[in-house]
């Protein structure tokens, strides 16, 4: 939901810039490319991020908050810069 703010009961909000890698490219609004904005609830943390891009619970992520490897209780702060890859297979 880029733009929009996704439902919870937070009272502040914070917005981060999320890039996607490989096939999770699918999730990206379409007619855009590189990293997109998404609005969230102060004190959300990665699943709530990945909730609002509308990616599965169950589905493997790998994510990076900042540089550093995070997990989907990472909280985000505003200004956020997150990559989201999903693992690869192959050999």
């Amino acid at each position: 939901m880029p733009g929009g703010v996704a439902p919870g009961v937070y009272s502040g909000v914070v917005t981060v810039r999320v890039t996607l890698f490989a096939d999770l490219r699918r999730f990206l609004p379409r007619g855009t490319d590189g990293p997109q904005p998404y609005t969230l609830g102060d004190g959300a943390t990665l699943t709530h991020l990945l909730a609002a891009i509308g990616i599965e619970a169950g589905a493997e992520v790998t994510a990076a908050v900042n540089g550093a490897l995070a997990t989907r209780d990472t909280r985000l702060r505003d200004g956020d810069e997150v990559m989201l890859l999903s693992p690869m297979e192959g050999g």
